[in-house]
């Protein structure tokens, strides 16, 4: 918006300048009064056009482009959303899928994914390689999730708008995925150690991890 203002503000700009630059050039040859001549009002009307069609033009074609420049950045939007919102139903089955093996003994032994998470961080179950396998590949999908879930962030925060509000649509859906997911994934972190995650990860997935599930702030 504040884009097409100034374009609009310069093509008034130049048809006044346009007819001023006119009226002056009658002035110097001695037209002092307002002419009521068709012949030169004529003149006046394929001069004016003349310089203001290729400028009407010009605005045209670059509505156009913004047009299709914001469309496609809607586009973008929408397809990364709809990504995310696929990523987070399947996690979300995997947290409750039903734990069908008997290594912890028959108490829990069908209990949904995310309870046998809780046992092992609270101690109440000890933790096998097996498990920690798991909860380590785990967690290596939530760190690719989130370098996907940083990169929707930096489109809401590029998202065309006349003012500079965007950050917090960001903030909000950082919320969105600590609440749901910073603490089952705390709990998992503790589990296989810090040091086996983050030899689990890249350093970019790494930092999105911690961005997105840790409120922190990219600098």
């Amino acid at each position: 918006m504040r884009e097409f203002r100034f374009a609009l503000l310069a093509f008034i700009a130049v048809s006044a300048a346009a007819g001023i630059s006119y009226f002056l050039a009658m002035h110097t040859g001695g037209n002092i009064r307002i002419s009521s001549n068709n012949q030169d009002w004529g003149g006046f009307g394929s001069y004016i056009g003349g310089i203001l069609a290729p400028a009407a033009s010009l605005l045209a074609g670059y509505q156009i482009y913004k047009s299709f420049a914001s469309n496609a950045y809607q586009q973008k939007l929408l397809l990364a959303r709809e990504s995310l919102s696929r990523l987070d139903v399947e996690l979300e089955k995997k947290l409750e899928m039903p734990f069908n093996n008997i290594c912890f003994g028959d108490e829990y032994y069908g209990r949904p994914l995310r309870s046998i998470i809780y046992a092992l961080s609270n101690n109440e179950i000890a933790v096998t390689e097996a498990s920690s396998k798991a909860i380590l590949s785990l967690l290596h999908n939530i760190a690719i999730m989130t370098n996907s879930i940083r990169y929707y962030i930096g489109l809401l925060d590029g998202l065309p708008s006349a003012e500079k509000d965007n950050h917090w649509l960001g903030e909000l859906e950082k919320s969105y995925w600590i609440e749901k997911y910073s603490a089952i994934c705390s709990r998992m972190v503790r589990i296989v150690g810090q040091s086996a995650f983050e030899d689990k990860v890249c350093k970019e997935q790494l930092r999105s991890f911690k961005l997105v599930l840790g409120g922190e702030y990219d600098l």
